[in-house]
This record gives structure tokens, sequence and C-alpha cells, in this order.
């Protein structure tokens, strides 16, 4: 896999290791070692613009394609995080506000005390709200907390993957598109873009 010089994740802290064994453990295929994911930048600048120009362009209408693809999504995240709450006892508490300063404290949360608290987002698109939530938890437990990197660009990157080894090949594009493309398009242009439900072009998944 291609790495990129002097990019690296920025926000780097305590991992959980029992979430990290369980991300192993529900893993499909295998994932970079953690040490690597902790260290090393994948995402190139001229990629994460690609990434973000796709995410931003305009919407159409969800096709059969995009429904399929996220309906694989949203069973396979709800499926996580049943595994999440019983293996690692995860407890999800809901605020209306955001309750963390700081990557750092959520996954300290996750990590001490088996708890993390969510702000409930918009409406998706495709996914329930209960689907929509699924994911969130299952990418923050098993990718940000396990792995104990933050919300830069990089980390973010490491997290995807982490985390798309958890998904089938059906719900990946979903997957990055929510977990890769939203994201992309905050950092690249400091906005926060509404919910989209698209699925990128091969040359973007990588896969």
């Amino acid at each position: 896999m291609h790495t990129v010089e002097l990019l690296r994740p920025s926000e780097v802290f305590p991992a959980w290791p029992r979430a990290q064994h369980h991300a192993q453990l529900y893993a499909r295929e295998t994932p970079p070692a953690r040490h690597v994911l902790r260290t090393t930048g994948f995402l190139a600048p001229e990629h994460a613009d690609r990434v973000a120009e796709w995410f931003l362009a305009p919407d159409a209408p969800p096709t059969a394609d995009v429904r399929r693809a996220y309906r694989a999504l949203e069973d396979e995240s709800v499926l996580l995080l049943a595994l999440v709450r019983e293996c690692l006892g995860v407890r999800v508490r809901y605020a209306t506000e955001e309750p963390y300063a700081s990557a750092s404290d959520l996954c300290s949360d996750l990590r001490e005390h088996g708890s993390m608290t969510l702000v409930r987002e918009a409406s998706h698109p495709v996914l329930s709200a209960a689907g929509f939530d699924a994911l969130r938890v299952v990418h923050d437990v098993l990718g940000h907390a396990a792995l104990g990197v933050g919300f830069d660009l990089q980390s973010e990157f490491a997290t995807w993957l982490q985390c798309r080894t958890l998904f089938s090949p059906a719900a990946r594009p979903a997957a990055f598109c929510e977990l890769v493309g939203a994201v992309t398009a905050y950092v690249v242009t400091g906005e926060k873009p509404g919910l989209r439900a698209k699925l990128p072009p091969a040359g973007l998944l990588g896969d």
C-alpha cells in the first residue's frame, strides 16, 4: 500500500487493547498492523482533494445500487454494535451538545469507562437513525479508540483502513462515503457538509 512521506496521524494517544482485539476478531480480512496505522500516512493530499470533490458533487436520488449497499452497511453495523455492547460492555448515551473537547476525551471515556456520548445528527438520506448511530459507535469504538488515534485527516484514514475490514464488499462503498467522504470533505473545506448517500468510483475506493 502506498504511504505518504512526512504525513502521519498527528493525534495519537493510548490505544484500547480490548477493543483492538475485538476489531481483529471481527475483521473479514487482516487490517494493517496497529503500529503501522498509528505512525504512517496513507492519504495523499491530491487523493484527499479528489475524495472531497466527489463527495461534494451534486447529489442524484439514491439508486437501487446505493440502497443495496446502504442496506448491507446498516445490517452489518447493527450486528457489530450488538457485539460491541455484549463483548466490550460499551454503553451509549445521547446529548444535545458535543460532550467531548477532543478525540482524546472520547477515546478516554471508552477506554476507562466503557461509555460514550453521541449527539443526534440530522436524518440520513438512506440509513435509519438506529443504523446511522450503530455505524458511528462501531467507527469510534473499533476504529478511533481501538487504535488510539484522533480526528485529523491521517488519523481518520487510518481508522477507515481498520474499519473497512469489518464490512463486506457489498457494504464497503457505502462505508467509504460515510467514514472517508464526509470526513475528508470536512477537513479539506473547513465546513461540515450535509449528509449524503452515494457510492465512490473504483479509483477512489481502492479495493
